[in-house]
């Protein structure tokens, strides 16, 4: 079986889960950007190499506004896959480029259409959506507002619609494409929710050696721990404001906050003008508290310990595969909306909790049920490793992508 996929980049997460299809006996080809990636946020850091084969291309940005392959025709040909897996933004070129259809066409190649599916609205439904669910970019700006922005939904729903018209499946990072796809005419059988997974193998070998090794913080009941690039649509200035209320009444509480972006500055204002205690790692033996801002690490074994010491893991805005990490590490999550993934992976009031989506009366009231709570605090962390180690993890994610190129390939055509 020969699968050719199409990204805007490859984080070391994906990078693990194509070597391990590539271990399951899948002949994997990507297509990456000779240069940077325009799909991939900001900060998310790339690796290079691994079993399968690589090739680059000329990425460029189309007249209808998003990023393509001039090329992929060409790749196609030469490399004649048994399955095209196409994501956002490039599965567009179905529509736009009538070569690339003509092409996959001639060489027998099936179109597989992967997303997660995440600010994707129900098709018809696109002013109803977006009322509920305003859409902002990481700078935290209003994108769903105005004729034009509508506009553009309405016709990217019709492109959409054309593109899942020609895919022989979907893969997808969460259960929510139930909901969405068969709007766009999708057939439930046609779906594969595959979840979505960090090295999972690699951070169980690696907590083994964390949990040998010397504590990296000193020892505390209540540390919050935040892991992720520091940009507005995080809201790490919710997890602070919460934070501040939360050592009104717990003033030994602690929280770590890992990462760089344009908003470390910011936020570390934000934490002064609050009065709030700022310390270095190691530096705050005296029991009282504060707010210790990391920088960006990579290496696993400091991640590691940071999550191996911390009590509550929050993500108080977007994001996604951070969870995982920090369920495997046995620690409870509190989270809102996300990135859809969420609901697959923490089950409220079982190995997490959900707040209201904005809302620091919300969070600090989580927070304090989980630190009024040590004994359910923990047992809700081992659930959490529980669904790590059972249910998603590098393993069964990778054998759901396998079961779904199986079952593409013997789909009547």
């Amino acid at each position: 079986m020969k699968v050719l996929f199409t990204f805007g980049g490859i984080p070391h997460y994906l990078n693990a889960m194509l070597n391990k299809l590539h271990d399951k006996g899948v002949e994997i080809t990507v297509v990456t950007p000779q240069k940077g990636n325009a799909t991939i946020g900001k900060g998310v850091k790339m690796v290079e190499g691994g079993t399968y084969k690589h090739l680059s291309t000329f990425e460029k940005k189309m007249f209808y506004g998003k990023s393509a392959y001039p090329a992929l025709p060409e790749i196609v040909k030469q490399e004649q896959p048994d399955l095209l897996v196409m994501g956002w933004p490039y599965f567009l070129q179905i529509f736009f480029q009538p070569r690339l259809r003509r092409t996959i066409k001639e060489c027998g190649t099936q179109l597989v259409i992967r997303e997660i599916p995440f600010q994707t609205p129900p098709y018809g439904k696109i002013k109803a959506y977006f009322r509920s669910n305003p859409m902002y970019d990481e700078a935290m700006h209003l994108m769903s507002q105005g004729t034009t922005f509508y506009f553009r939904q309405w016709f990217t729903a019709q492109v959409r619609k054309y593109c899942y018209a020609r895919t022989v499946g979907t893969l997808n990072y969460s259960t929510a494409a139930y909901d969405i796809l068969p709007s766009y005419g999708v057939k439930r059988e046609q779906i594969h929710v595959t979840y979505n997974s960090t090295d999972t193998e690699a951070l169980l070998r690696e907590k083994e050696a964390v949990l040998a090794a010397d504590p990296l913080l000193p020892r505390s009941e209540r540390r919050l721990l935040h892991i992720g690039r520091l940009v507005k649509w995080k809201q790490v200035d919710l997890l602070i404001n919460a934070f501040a209320r939360i050592v009104k009444r717990y003033p030994d509480a602690e929280l770590v906050i890992v990462g760089e972006g344009p908003e470390l500055n910011n936020l570390k204002q934000q934490a002064q003008a609050m009065h709030l205690p700022i310390y270095e790692v190691g530096n705050n033996s005296n029991g009282q508290g504060g707010i210790c801002f990391t920088g960006a690490v990579y290496d696993p074994k400091i991640l590691g310990a940071y999550m191996n010491e911390s009590t509550v893991y929050v993500l108080a805005g977007m994001g996604g595969l951070s969870i995982n990490d920090a369920m495997t590490y046995g620690l409870p999550v509190l989270c809102s909306v996300c990135d859809s993934t969420e609901h697959d992976l923490v089950t409220d009031g079982v190995n997490g909790l959900f707040f209201k989506e904005g809302n620091v009366e919300s969070l600090t009231e989580k927070i304090e049920t989980l630190f009024a709570s040590p004994t359910r605090c923990k047992e809700m962390g081992q659930e959490s490793e529980r669904v790590i180690r059972e249910k998603i993890n590098i393993e069964t994610v990778s054998e759901r992508y396998l079961a779904a190129f199986k079952e593409i390939m013997a789909s009547p055509r």
